[in-house]
């Protein structure tokens, strides 16, 4: 399978990609009531995999779904106003009702639907078929490359691989990407992984720090020393314009600052229980819960006053899980930014405005 190329690339993630939409983020600066940009839920805690450095494996037993009205009752109150929806989890692709799931996603209005799969059932026609028809993009999580390849890696590629020449040959608009987790340890292993994912024909690889310390209560990045210089050099090797996405504003050392967690509201996260928390790095925690939707599904639940009580008193002091550098606080910390601009504060040069360009601007 030939390396697949792309013209033109935009960032898949920054943090002033939550002021792609400067609207949305002006309205929020007046204290106005916003709808987020991005929705991500864990369609399902159910998965076919049982990673060792999982954070969430022992808070999956129950094997919790959510159904398809419960989904239709959260999504007719986002849409139109949410445009992207990420469905991560647990493994999406093995709920029988994962094609009904992204068709109804399209018809309520999602703009832009993400895919997070280890790859799953992505070799099965059906749900081939629903990813082909509906789906923007499916990220598959590489894993099982550190040392050696695996026979799940092996055939991970062979998954792309085939998806990519459905793609190809039915016109489908769907995107391929595929993930790689960053530590220390596996600089040496970057570019000859890589190059084997680009080769198997994804659109885009996306690089990110490993956590670890989940299990403390403060996850924080595992050392990644030397990181970015390893994939730089992955980056000599590879094809001209091959798409490898490098996030380094997660990978920098400066401290996160917010006095809310601003994020929560741009981009919102739902448990396969059907509870919204804080942000995908935190799911599944009691005190990173902000609203029981099982409870209260209503027009309003946005601004239901326990949920915003939750995201105000959350701050970079308190926030537990700031040591990953996931989105909620980097978004956080750049609102802040901007509040502080307002308020005639000095911030750091390049963050009165964002003047990235974006890929999936829906998707944040």
């Amino acid at each position: 399978m030939a390396f697949r190329n792309n013209e033109s690339h935009g960032r898949i993630f920054s943090p002033s990609k939550v002021d792609a939409d400067r609207q949305k983020v002006e309205a929020y600066l007046r204290g106005e009531r916003i709808y987020p940009k991005t929705i991500e839920i864990d369609l399902t805690q159910l998965c076919s995999r049982s990673c060792s450095g999982c954070p969430y494996g022992k808070k999956r037993t129950a094997g919790l779904t959510l159904q398809l009205a419960f989904l239709d009752r959260l999504f007719s109150v986002l849409c139109p106003h949410t445009s992207g929806l990420i469905l991560s989890g647990g493994e999406s692709t093995i709920v029988p009702h994962f094609p009904e799931t992204v068709a109804l996603a399209r018809e309520k209005g999602f703009q832009e639907i993400a895919v997070i799969s280890n790859g799953g059932k992505a070799h099965h026609p059906r749900v081939q078929d629903a990813l082909l028809e509906h789906v923007t993009s499916i990220r598959f999580s590489l894993y099982d490359w550190q040392e050696n390849d695996s026979n799940y890696f092996i055939n991970t590629l062979k998954k792309i691989e085939d998806l990519r020449c459905r793609i190809d040959q039915e016109g489908s608009r769907l995107e391929i990407g595929a993930t790689m987790l960053t530590r220390t340890e596996l600089n040496h292993r970057y570019q000859p992984v890589g190059l084997k994912a680009l080769n198997a024909g994804i659109d885009w690889l996306y690089f990110h720090p490993y956590c670890i310390d989940w299990e403390k209560g403060r996850p924080v990045q595992a050392d990644q020393t030397g990181v970015l210089d390893a994939i730089h050099e992955f980056k000599d090797a590879a094809p001209k314009n091959a798409n490898i996405q490098v996030p380094v504003e997660r990978y920098d050392k400066n401290p996160l600052y917010f006095e809310k967690l601003h994020g929560s509201h741009f981009l919102i996260q739902v448990g396969a229980d059907g509870v919204n928390y804080l942000g995908p790095e935190c799911k599944y925690e009691k005190d990173a819960a902000l609203l029981d939707l099982n409870d209260y599904l209503e027009d309003d639940f946005l601004w239901h006053p326990q949920r915003l009580k939750r995201i105000n008193e959350t701050n970079n002091d308190n926030y537990r899980y700031i040591g990953t550098r996931h989105r909620p606080p980097m978004f956080s910390d750049y609102i802040q930014k901007q509040i502080n601009l307002r308020r005639g504060h000095r911030v750091e040069e390049g963050q009165e405005e964002s003047s990235d360009r974006f890929a999936y601007p829906s998707i944040i």
